[in-house]
């Protein structure tokens, strides 16, 4: 699958995972240590995908292989590998002059996706791709209670996170 692609486009869908928590991470205006908590757990589901076996089709499952074998390569591994990703995830979003800015750049990545799986793969394998991506997205908007007081009232999904999903499988075409 990925010889359909040149290796700027293959690392424009490698990076769309990680685009998705940055515009999740960005939606809500949080406190530095629920951001931070927020961050490593996109990081670490976004880790965890790598080792799924029951994705459909090609595309999806040569990405997460192509991602198992760069992070194979790296001479870190385990919670230092997250850690790693964890900073450059922050060294990316330090460069966006505002929270808006890094959302709208998540968004034009996914539409740039979008017009890349039009032209590379069938309707169906890009269809699963953007499916895989925006339930990817969910799981990371899912992965810490936004708003309450002590835990009550807090919902998993807050209204902002909700905002921004909608914008993102919007510029899927979903």
């Amino acid at each position: 699958m990925q010889q359909n692609f040149s290796e700027d486009e293959w690392v424009t869908l490698l990076q769309a995972p990680m685009q998705a928590l940055v515009a999740v991470c960005l939606a809500d205006k949080v406190d530095p240590v629920f951001f931070l908590q927020e961050l490593k757990a996109g990081v670490k589901l976004v880790s965890e995908e790598t080792s799924r076996s029951d994705l459909p089709g090609d595309l999806v499952p040569a990405l997460l292989q192509s991602t198992a074998k760069l992070d194979s390569q790296d001479p870190l591994s385990g919670d230092q590998l997250q850690l790693k990703k964890q900073f450059e995830l922050l060294g990316l979003i330090q460069t966006f002059k505002d929270a808006k800015e890094g959302k709208n750049a998540a968004i034009n990545h996914f539409q740039k996706v979008t017009a890349l799986l039009a032209t590379k793969v069938t309707g169906v394998e890009a269809n699963n791709y953007k499916t895989w991506l925006m339930s990817l997205a969910e799981k990371v908007a899912k992965a810490q209670k936004e708003g309450g007081m002590m835990g009550f009232g807090a919902s998993r999904i807050s209204e902002r996170e909700s905002d921004v999903l909608k914008q993102l499988a919007t510029a899927l075409g979903l």
